[in-house]
């Protein structure tokens, strides 16, 4: 009988069994816990079709859970199958369950094919590397834990430096802008970033609002934070005396030599109407000079808000925002991991095969709506996840590196 280790390096062929599991919404995670079996057995038996030969009636068992499935049999029966035809390589059966089928090979991209966004799994937990992989691979810490200790620790792309120079001028000179990107994309790393950067410019004041649900953010509450960060001074009570408050608390600290910036995380919580209170602000002024910078950060929802075909009502402020998107790692994998191993002392060339790299922008790389576009899902946190995936297949099939073989198969 086939051990993992040389199932792991047959040729990748499907099985039936591959496109029941994607038709059919079987969780490849649910049916190795019923089984007792790793995730990874799971998928060598799919793609590979390998069968664990410590695994007591394995085959069996895998086909009385899917019959105890909602949809399998009528899956089955309307594409001709048998139970037992799950077992033959995709696009080959050995049985006809059902004369009358008109079934035909259907040419689709199978489940788990790289490309295929049903493959890309948008974990937002950090995924743990298993202390056995730490050991094989001599990482004496979790390269993706508490990872950010000061600058150098931060990867920064061309991408990344332009956006955080947007950011600083933005904030410096009275700018409107709005970075966006995709949860895990490092829109908080940047924010943190930039706003050390400022408390060391000696001259700016950073205003943050705390209030925890953005959608609930005001042009009051705004005008609070603004108050409580750059004053000692308790606020009005009505809007009109909290606006002129913050206008002549803007000006007292530009006279004084100081500049003023308003950050605000998850703006794509915000309102249309909270949106349109921020021109408000941005047009505060002293003579030529704007007496806040706003920077908003939000997910690509917030894209969607500053789209004027969509909201002709914000055209105003869409106007006036200068827009900066982050976007995916592909391209920049290599040496986005060589920051995050060396910082830990490990040797990336020492755990990373050449061709897992490219290997690793495949499989976080999905078809867009048009079916044409190609979508890079290369977020730092999607990143980390699917290499501390990769470290720990690779130890559990006895590798001595990461190969291409096992970024495709996680």
């Amino acid at each position: 009988m086939t051990n993992k280790a040389a199932a792991y390096r047959m040729d990748i062929q499907p099985i039936i069994l591959k496109e029941l599991a994607v038709r059919c919404n079987i969780n490849q995670g649910d049916l190795a816990d019923h089984l007792g079996v790793s995730r990874t057995s799971v998928n060598l038996t799919i793609n590979r079709g390998y069968i664990p030969a410590r695994t007591k009636n394995y085959q069996s068992r895998v086909e009385a859970y899917l019959l105890d499935q909602q949809d399998v049999s009528e899956w089955l029966i309307r594409e001709g199958y048998r139970i037992n035809d799950i077992w033959n390589p995709l696009g080959k059966r050995l049985h006809r369950a059902h004369p009358k089928s008109t079934w035909q090979p259907k040419k689709r991209t199978p489940a788990m094919a790289p490309g295929n966004p049903e493959a890309i799994t948008i974990q937002m937990e950090v995924e743990m590397i298993q202390q056995e992989a730490m050991k094989h691979f001599k990482l004496f810490r979790n390269p993706f834990i508490d990872d950010i200790q000061k600058d150098a620790d931060i990867y920064m792309s061309d991408e990344h430096r332009y956006i955080e120079a947007a950011m600083l001028d933005a904030a410096r000179h009275g700018g409107f802008m709005a970075v966006i990107g995709e949860v895990g994309s490092g829109k908080s790393v940047i924010r943190r970033k930039i706003i050390e950067q400022l408390k060391r410019d000696g001259d700016m004041l950073v205003i943050y609002p705390q209030t925890i649900d953005k959608a609930r953010l005001t042009a009051g509450s705004i005008c609070d934070a603004i108050i409580y960060d750059i004053s000692s001074e308790k606020a009005k009570v009505k809007l009109e005396d909290k606006s002129r408050q913050v206008q002549r608390l803007l000006l007292d600290r530009a006279k004084s030599g100081y500049r003023a910036c308003l950050i605000i995380e998850e703006a794509h919580d915000l309102s249309v109407q909270t949106l349109k209170f921020l021109k408000r602000f941005y047009e505060l002024e002293d003579g030529y000079r704007k007496l806040l910078g706003i920077i908003l950060i939000g997910q690509t929802e917030l894209k969607e808000m500053f789209d004027e075909g969509q909201h002709v009502d914000m055209r105003e402020v869409i106007r006036r925002v200068q827009i900066a998107e982050i976007k995916g790692l592909n391209g920049n994998l290599r040496d986005y991991l060589n920051v995050k191993f060396k910082r830990i002392g490990a040797k990336p060339e020492d755990i990373f095969d050449e061709e897992a790299y490219e290997a690793f922008s495949r499989r976080l790389t999905s078809t867009g709506r048009d079916g044409k576009t190609r979508v890079s899902h290369a977020y730092p946190l999607l990143v980390n996840n699917y290499v501390a995936r990769a470290l720990n297949l690779a130890h559990e099939m006895g590798e001595t590196k990461i190969t291409s073989e096992v970024v495709e198969a996680i």
